[in-house]
């Protein structure tokens, strides 16, 4: 499995050598990150008719995810793919690479934003795959870096989504959602 990991990590990095592509992925992975916050904030509070509770959610799932990623990164141990290989990534990132962390609070944003409405949610998850892609072509994950962050982010979201959906969400918000 470690051989697949690193080839499909080496094709997605071999892709930074194009210009367009590696400026195109620094704008996903550095920039477009904020546009998309930015636009599930905006839809949450102009078209939300229970506004502080999905906010909460989305705030939650998404804080929650990059929480359980930062544990899973202590605990696992996983070199970044341009320190063990020796490679100049288009972007530095310190800490350890398993689970992608941007891919973990995406991923959990992407479920929050889903459940709450289809059509930008299914732009979510395109964006969100965009974003773990970015992170192969700047140096900084391996694929199963990418896939570990989208568990832990579908985990985390579909968690939020029970827990606001239950008795503990008619406690806290006074009613269930």
């Amino acid at each position: 499995m470690n051989i697949i990991n690193q080839n499909v990590f080496n094709i997605f990095f071999s892709l930074s050598t194009d210009p367009n592509i590696a400026n195109i992925s620094l704008f996903i992975s550095n920039v477009l990150i904020y546009i998309l916050f930015g636009i599930v904030f905006v839809y949450i509070i102009l078209r939300s008719k229970f506004i502080f509770p999905h906010l909460f959610m989305a705030v939650g799932a998404s804080g929650g995810a990059w929480v359980v990623s930062k544990i899973l990164k202590y605990i696992i141990h996983i070199d970044r793919p341009f320190v063990a290989l020796g490679l100049n990534p288009l972007f530095y990132e310190s800490g350890f690479s398993f689970p992608s962390s941007h891919s973990a609070v995406f991923a959990a944003l992407s479920v929050v934003v889903f459940a709450l409405n289809r059509k930008l949610g299914i732009l979510m998850i395109v964006c969100t795959i965009f974003i773990g892609l970015s992170r192969m072509v700047l140096g900084v994950h391996y694929p199963l870096d990418i896939i570990g962050g989208f568990a832990v982010g579908a985990i985390v979201g579909l968690v939020f989504l029970y827990i606001m959906k239950s008795r503990y969400a008619v406690a806290f918000f006074g009613k269930s959602l």
